[in-house]
């Protein structure tokens, strides 16, 4: 199934919902099914691409928040195999594009060059995931005969003008070898009684000279490596290896095998020592997660777990010491694991962990949660305290992946980064490219930056009226963050939250700017209320804030720390963060209102489908899109878009902002059209004071 159910799975990047519907038509009128979903943020595109299968990506050459090198290093990043078109609107601005990794750079308008270049990466995409398919079919039939062999009771071999080249367990076991190497490249001469030598030669010489041959069977005596003789049945019959033609030798004795299919299963699933999953178990496992990947299924994550140092331990101690701290490790390792989660001792001193989550922030938890474990493990063997730690490597299983292999290789590398940094460690495998490298020094800058705002209230709160024009009378201010300006911001006393909001999701640390915000803004509201007892706070959420389970309980300890209901607060969210979260942001709303609390959606009308936020979310406002809202008296589409919005809003019984009012014209229109509340420049321009008279709401 290399379309499903034929499908296009489109993902717009355009903060345009005209422009996005134009293309979708365009599509559609070349013959495709479109399930189209248009976003504007880094932040929601990465969501979005973690989170689900995608056919095609078209973003703008003009979208500053998510800029055509930001999304392909973003593809790059999370390793998805998505062909990126750009549609141009300045011929100017192509230049600088040719080197960002775009399939193709289009003049938006161009309709007939556009369905040809989806045509084409279609095809080409399909034909990449038809090869990856291929391929994992072929290994998967070379797994299945390479388990029938080593499952098989028979002793079986293959050989090359007479010498061996690969042997199963039961051959091994039969001869009483130990190791593979120990009878690769022997002569199967050396395996037989010199009084059949004579006999076995004529046999087979007759048999290698007709490539017709039928399998022939020849009773001798073999021997094995400590010397006992025993009679066999050798039978005969041609193969071919990797391309080369050999001969299959099965050999059968007298003897009944008396270990039972259970048994072997048993045995080789399970670690003797530990009782997790063997290596061959393990691999298993991952090559049916990447291929369930592969095939549609959700992002998945292996964790490669290195315990630091242990040669230096079993140095130390006993080999018996050192199995008993490998056996408890894994018992360590198995109290942490949570349903869904697959473990493995994948070599010596190495654990493996699948986790079925296509989360980087939930993995990351998962992974400190395991390197806590053994971080804190301690052991006593012959009085000495033994401490161990380790280093862990992640690597993304995403569709791109082509083999259990590279998501192995890739943990292993990132591991290796770990312990070059610092054992007792975590890395990320990131697949590199130039531009990455580039937007490094970036990105460290933020970080340091960003870490100082929060620890040195480098932030600072603004606040802007919104005012009731048609809704219930309340005394209600948005809190917006900004950021303080430093030598680089040039003379701009602050950055907006839309300059760097960004790079805060980006380092996941909306969370504790949530917090920032919340803490700095109770206390700004115990302070006004004692002259304006009504005042109420509208505050912003991140998707991050939303999948926090302890984030409730935070927020009730400090309202109570200030002596304040939850009535005081509201809490909205983007709209298409609230789908992609849906299950969390459900649970939250829930939460928040049993506590008094109320909650908004944010840029409401983003979404193509957005009908759905309104059934399967109980909120109190949705504030419309301040796109659709900003000078929408000189835009019939804009007005269309919010009557509409207005009264899917009334029908649902729920209250409408309107945002981003600019202008005397769009304010009266709002008026006309029956919309709840408003706010916007030309109400109020955000300020650091709350000095907005509610009273005198003269609009």
């Amino acid at each position: 199934m290399v379309k499903a159910e034929g499908i296009l799975r489109l993902l717009i990047v355009d903060d345009s919902l005209t422009d996005a519907d134009g293309v979708i038509n365009a599509l559609r009128s070349a013959g495709h099914a479109i399930r189209a979903t248009r976003e504007q943020t880094i932040s929601a595109v990465e969501q979005l691409l973690a989170g689900h299968t995608w056919d095609l990506l078209i973003c703008r050459d003009t979208e500053e928040s998510a800029s055509a090198p930001e999304l392909i290093n973003l593809l790059q990043r999370l390793d998805k195999d998505v062909p990126c078109l750009v549609l141009l609107s300045d011929e100017a601005n192509k230049q600088n594009l040719f080197n960002c990794g775009a399939k193709d750079i289009i003049m938006y308008g161009d309709i007939q060059r556009l369905q040809f270049a989806v045509e084409r990466e279609l095809a080409n995409l399909f034909d990449r995931r038809l090869a990856r398919r291929n391929q994992r079919a072929l290994r998967e039939s070379e797994k299945r005969s390479q388990a029938l062999l080593e499952s098989s009771r028979d002793a079986v071999a293959y050989m090359h003008e007479g010498m061996h080249i690969y042997v199963n367990s039961a051959y091994l076991s039969l001869f009483r070898y130990d190791e593979v190497e120990d009878i690769d490249g022997l002569p199967i001469l050396d395996m037989i009684s010199m009084d059949d030598h004579a006999k076995f030669k004529s046999i087979f010489r007759q048999f290698s000279e007709r490539a017709d041959a039928k399998p022939e069977t020849v009773e001798v005596q073999c021997v094995k490596s400590d010397g006992t003789v025993f009679k066999a049945d050798i039978e005969f019959s041609h193969a071919r290896v990797e391309g080369e033609d050999c001969t299959q030798v099965v050999i059968r004795d007298d003897l009944d095998n008396i270990t039972s299919d259970e048994q072997l299963q048993l045995l080789r699933d399970h670690d003797l020592l530990t009782g997790l999953y063997t290596r061959l178990r393990f691999m298993d496992e991952l090559e049916t997660v990447v291929t369930n990947t592969a095939e549609g299924g959700s992002d998945a994550e292996l964790l490669y777990i290195v315990l630091d140092g242990f040669q230096e331990i079993k140095e130390n101690i006993s080999l018996g010491a050192s199995d008993v701290v490998l056996k408890n490790i894994a018992e360590v390792l198995r109290k942490q694991r949570q349903e869904g989660e697959i473990l493995g001792r994948y070599s010596d001193q190495v654990f493996t962990i699948i986790i079925p989550s296509d989360r980087e922030n939930e993995v990351d938890e998962r992974a400190e949660i395991y390197r806590k474990a053994i971080d804190g493990y301690i052991t006593v063997v012959d009085g000495k305290d033994i401490l161990l730690s380790c280093s862990i490597g992640i690597s993304r299983i995403s569709e791109s992946v082509s083999t259990g292999d590279v998501v192995l290789d890739h943990a292993d590398k990132a591991c290796m980064e770990a312990q070059k940094e610092n054992t007792n460690s975590i890395e990320r495998y990131r697949p590199e490219t130039d531009n990455q490298r580039l937007s490094e020094a970036s990105s460290e800058k933020w970080q340091d930056r960003l870490d100082d705002a929060l620890k040195n209230d480098g932030f600072c709160m603004f606040f802007q009226p919104i005012v009731s024009l048609h809704g219930e009378e309340q005394e209600i201010y948005e809190v917006l963050l900004r950021l303080k300006n430093n030598e680089e911001d040039g003379e701009l006393g602050y950055l907006a939250a839309d300059e760097f909001i960004h790079h805060a999701t980006r380092l996941e640390l909306m969370g504790e700017i949530d917090k920032w915000v919340i803490r700095h803004a109770l206390e700004k509201l115990v302070s006004h209320r004692k002259t304006h007892p009504k005042t109420r706070f509208f505050i912003k959420l991140s998707a991050q804030t939303i999948c926090t389970h302890e984030y409730v309980d935070w927020l009730c300890t400090s309202l109570n720390a200030h002596n304040l209901e939850g009535n005081a607060l509201a809490f909205e969210i983007s709209e298409t963060a609230a789908i992609e979260n849906l299950e969390q942001t459900k649970a939250i709303i829930s939460q928040l209102k049993k506590v008094g609390c109320e909650f908004g959606l944010e840029h409401f009308g983003s979404g193509i489908d957005f009908s759905q936020s309104l059934t399967e979310l109980d909120v109190d406002y949705l504030k419309i899109n301040g796109r659709f809202v900003e000078n929408m008296a000189k835009d019939a589409e804009n007005q269309a878009a919010v009557k509409a919005i207005i009264e899917m809003t009334k029908q649902a019984g729920k209250r409408c902002i309107a945002e981003f009012v600019s202008d005397a014209n769009s304010l009266a229109l709002l008026w006309r059209l029956g919309v709840d509340y408003a706010q916007g420049y030309y109400i109020h321009e955000p300020s650091k004071d709350l000095n907005y008279n509610f009273e005198d709401d003269d609009l």
